[in-house]
């Protein structure tokens, strides 16, 4: 490293100090009531009416605000569904391991389906008619365990609303 580097180094850490606020000639222990300090301010009031919650969202005004609710819906019960056949799987038992993959197709498409439609988005209709037989799949795996586990139940029926869903556009 010659002197025109080193200087250039050095420089750049100077830069970098004074943006961060602190010196080398600083005493720690001032940072510490500078910290204190900071702890005693009030928070300031958070405007939270720009960042609407994920129910918010699921139920937002537009052209096909309840496609995506029930599609947003049936992406939940999926997605509780994929966790109990995981831990059905996990302790031997192989009896859900068809049902996990249609619910992880499910999931996958009714996600895009709610998202889609949250936009308004003109291709909305589309893909929901073309994930009618990933969730008529899913259902036929789902019956015969909808009498013995409620969240195949609520799955099931969260698939049912959204395939009527699906052929009322």
């Amino acid at each position: 490293m010659n002197r025109r580097d080193f200087t250039r180094a050095f420089a750049g850490l100077a830069g970098f100090t004074a943006f961060a606020g602190t010196t080398a000639a600083e005493d720690p222990r001032n940072a510490r009531s500078d910290v204190a300090a900071a702890k005693a301010k009030p928070a300031a009031a958070v405007d939270h009416s720009a960042h609407q919650g994920h129910a918010a969202a699921a139920a937002a005004p537009g052209r096909y605000a309840a496609l995506a609710t029930v599609y947003a819906d049936c992406a939940a019960r999926a997605t509780e569904c994929i966790t109990h056949c995981q831990s059905v799987l996990a302790t031997g038992d192989k009896s859900l391991g068809d049902c996990l993959k249609t619910a992880l197709a499910c999931q996958t498409t009714c996600t895009a389906v709610a998202q889609l439609a949250r936009l308004n988005s003109d291709f909305a209709p589309a893909l929901a008619r073309d994930t009618v037989p990933v969730m008529k799949a899913c259902l036929d795996t789902c019956r015969p365990h909808i009498e013995h586990h409620a969240i195949c139940k609520a799955c099931f029926d969260a698939c049912e609303s959204a395939i009527k869903a699906a052929q009322s556009i």
